[in-house]
């Protein structure tokens, strides 16, 4: 996974009404990426050396999770307010590829199905396995809930296996469709995705 490639992505640095310089990286991620940066820093020197590390670390994650790299995409400058600089920021996994190789040992995902009737969450957790794929955990199953999970359980969760998959995407799918047609019904809900 690790390789000294220089990644190119477009970004934009902003200073914040405290004074410090935030970078956005809204077509690298489009849901948060104009609302919340991935680094900031006191100077813009500061903000700049720290998104590099940053930057390489949530491609990593990219990367670890089974996607592929999302092709850098420009910012159109018509989308840019006053205050908003864009940037390209280059990096590379090899200057923190020990430290990245670190973190990523405890990376796991939460899947959440919201059940609206009684305002609470129904959650999965997924940790990838030996064969490079992610295995889903049912997670605050109850007491009465678990004879269902007697042939998914295994001996070194505390948690019964629901299945494994590749990618999020496709354990998002295959959990919800799990909460539908089995913890839904059981519990006697409805229910609604979040």
């Amino acid at each position: 996974m690790v390789n000294s490639d220089k990644l190119v992505y477009p970004a934009f640095i902003q200073q914040d009404d405290e004074g410090i310089f935030c970078v956005y990286f809204p077509t690298l991620f489009p849901e948060s990426g104009w609302d919340f940066p991935l680094s900031r820093g006191d100077t813009k020197r500061e903000a700049i050396k720290n998104v590099k590390k940053d930057l390489a670390y949530s491609l990593a994650g990219i990367l670890y999770d089974n996607e592929e790299l999302p092709e850098p995409i420009p910012i159109k400058s018509n989308h840019l307010s006053q205050g908003m600089e864009l940037i390209e920021v280059e990096t590379s996994f090899e200057p923190y590829a020990e430290e990245i190789e670190e973190h990523l040992k405890g990376r796991h995902w939460h899947i959440c199905y919201y059940v609206e009737e009684n305002d609470d969450f129904i959650e999965a957790i997924g940790y990838k396995n030996d064969q490079g794929t992610w295995d889903i955990f049912f997670e605050y199953c109850s007491e009465d809930e678990i004879e269902i999970f007697d042939s998914f359980y295994k001996k070194d969760s505390d948690y019964p296996l629901l299945f494994t998959v590749k990618l999020r995407t496709e354990a998002e799918e295959k959990f919800n469709q799990f909460v539908e047609d089995v913890i839904l019904k059981r519990r006697g809900y409805r229910g609604k995705k979040d």
